[in-house]
């Protein structure tokens, strides 16, 4: 099957997926633009999240913008690559004895790659860049009565970008990549209001809508140790900005007649106001230890700066702090040349340990978790790939008094090449 049949079949297998949930409802995504998601494909999903130094041909980088031309072209045949990916959680939530199990599941990323000359390369990509996903209800008694105020506060939406990332081989063993970045969403926020044995359901709605450019550039070297081993370092620095939109705020009644609640009268407008909020900054650096297409050991750590950032709720300006996040990911691939089909797969581990940003209970939540999974040639002696990892992971502590979320965390992608545009060459 060509690459470009397989982009239509893949398509068609996950458009049941995109318009559905996020993935999973968590209470971590209520907080400002919701919570902001890794940048990794499965590929990187299996190594903990590791992949600042290193890469391969099989699948397109999107942590560091200047590996996207290593190993593109390949003697006369520039490998042009298209990546569709899925993620998925099963989330199981819990605090004073209370539990409650949720599973969501959406797109990761639309990407496509092709090499201009052989020591260019350039990409487009889609992604999510954040996710708003949660529904918590709270029920008061009226004292003296039967009667009970139902409030249901749901959170839903969240900002997508759109990346256009060139990469450069500047020397033999150094690489360097840019990115440029348009962010754009809507961040919806509902306060339902019903009082038990009651139809009438009063809301009050908040709509944000966000939009605003960004930077991102990256570094990278490949040392050569000896005729098996090479160890690779890189850099990427993904600079602060701000997104700037409009907030409507609306009131609106609605009824349920047992077919769902319907708006008896149009909603009413409260207010519009323009808003802007910061995005944070992050560095990461890397090292791995690499016999190419065999064995990779490697290690990123990276800090993310939210302290002193705005926030279009200002109750949150000093609620966030800054994060960091340690990655640590093997990568095993018996034989590459082999003619084996089991000699083609990519075996790969990791962990992830991250100080998230959200301080709860004057305490820094954290999020540990360990990954493995597998890339199986899409055919005999493919170049195509279908990475499956699984990540199995807590963050915060109920003994803390934090929520506490234990989860699974599927990802699925598609890594799909072909060598095109190649000119006819005569021997």
């Amino acid at each position: 099957m060509s690459i470009r049949k397989s982009i239509i079949v893949v398509l068609i297998l996950v458009s049941n997926h995109v318009l559905g949930q996020g993935q999973g409802s968590t209470p971590y995504s209520t907080f400002g633009v919701g919570e902001v998601l890794t940048e990794t494909t499965a590929s990187q999903e299996m190594m903990g999240g590791a992949g600042v130094s290193f890469t391969n041909s099989f699948y397109i980088n999107h942590i560091n913008p200047a590996l996207i031309v290593k190993n593109r072209t390949i003697g006369f045949n520039k490998y042009v690559a298209f990546n569709i990916g899925l993620k998925g959680a099963y989330r199981v939530l819990s605090q004073n004895g209370k539990i409650q199990p949720n599973f969501g599941m959406n797109l990761t990323n639309i990407s496509f790659l092709f090499p201009i000359k052989p020591k260019w390369a350039m990409g487009l990509s889609l992604k999510p860049y954040s996710i708003t996903e949660h529904t918590s209800i709270i029920t008061k008694p009226f004292s003296g009565t039967s009667v009970n105020n139902i409030t249901e506060n749901k959170s839903y939406g969240g900002i997508s970008r759109v990346s256009f990332t060139n990469g450069f081989q500047v020397a033999k063993w150094l690489y360097w990549g840019a990115e440029g970045q348009y962010s754009f969403g809507v961040i919806n926020r509902d306060s339902t209001n019903t009082l038990s044995g009651s139809s009438e359901y009063f809301r009050v709605s908040n709509r944000t809508d966000l939009k605003g450019y960004s930077f991102k550039t990256g570094l990278s070297a490949t040392l050569k140790l000896n005729e098996k081993w090479n160890l690779n370092i890189g850099s990427i620095y993904q600079l602060g900005s701000s997104l700037k939109g409009e907030q409507i705020r609306l009131f609106s009644v609605l009824a349920d007649q047992g077919n769902g609640p319907t708006y008896i009268q149009a909603p009413d407008t409260l207010g519009i106001r323009s808003v802007s909020t910061d995005l944070p900054s992050t560095f990461k650096v890397g090292l791995s230890l690499e016999s190419p297409y065999h064995w990779v050991l490697a290690a990123d750590y990276g800090k993310t700066t939210w302290t002193g950032l705005k926030h279009f709720d200002s109750k949150l300006n000093t609620f966030y702090k800054n994060s960091t996040e340690l990655n640590v990911g093997l990568e095993w691939i018996p034989n590459v040349k082999s003619g084996k089909y089991f000699d083609q797969i990519f075996y790969r581990a990791g962990y992830r340990e991250v100080l998230m940003p959200y301080v709860i209970q004057n305490v820094q939540s954290k999020d540990r978790s360990v990954s493995l999974g597998l890339s199986l040639p899409l055919g005999f002696r493919s170049p195509s790939y279908i990475d499956l990892a699984v990540a199995i992971g807590r963050r915060g502590n109920t003994s803390l008094g934090q929520i506490q979320e234990n989860y699974t965390r599927i990802s699925v992608n598609f890594s799909l090449l072909s060598s095109w545009f190649n000119k006819p060459r005569i021997e």
